[in-house]
């Protein structure tokens, strides 16, 4: 149900900036999509689409990078990623990561944790009767 929210909020912030921006139409948004927030990336498209039909951004192309989940154990020093496993059990309750190295759980989190739009490609009313 998470994934439905983060679609909500992308589809408002989307459509502010649109807005703000005095767009005709937004052709591509781009969204950084962690592994932490345990948020499927095929279903925010489509419930993304979905909040954005009918509206200046209808036709956007939507691209979803994924990011690992990158962290810094404070026992170890071990810094990379750390793997996120993809189980729906973690929508229910939370993924507590270990390190891989030691198997301590004090992490500091470096990436990975992020829903967020990166850019917004927006065109006005002259370029897009152009395009």
């Amino acid at each position: 149900m998470h994934d439905v929210a983060a679609a909500q909020q992308i589809a408002a912030t989307v459509l502010q900036t649109a807005n703000e921006q005095e767009a005709e139409l937004v052709r591509r948004i781009e969204i950084a999509l962690g592994a932490m927030t345990m948020i499927d990336a095929e279903q925010l498209e489509f419930w993304l689409k979905q909040g954005l039909r009918g509206t200046v951004a209808d036709d956007a192309t939507i691209v979803i990078e994924q990011m690992p989940l990158r962290a810094r154990c404070r026992s170890c020093k071990y810094e990379g990623e750390i793997e996120v496993p993809d189980d729906p059990i973690y929508h229910l309750m939370p993924f507590v990561p270990t390190c891989p190295e030691c198997g301590a759980d004090q992490l500091e989190v470096l990436g990975g944790a992020e829903c967020v739009v990166r850019s917004i490609r927006v065109s006005d009313a002259e370029i897009a009767d152009e395009a």
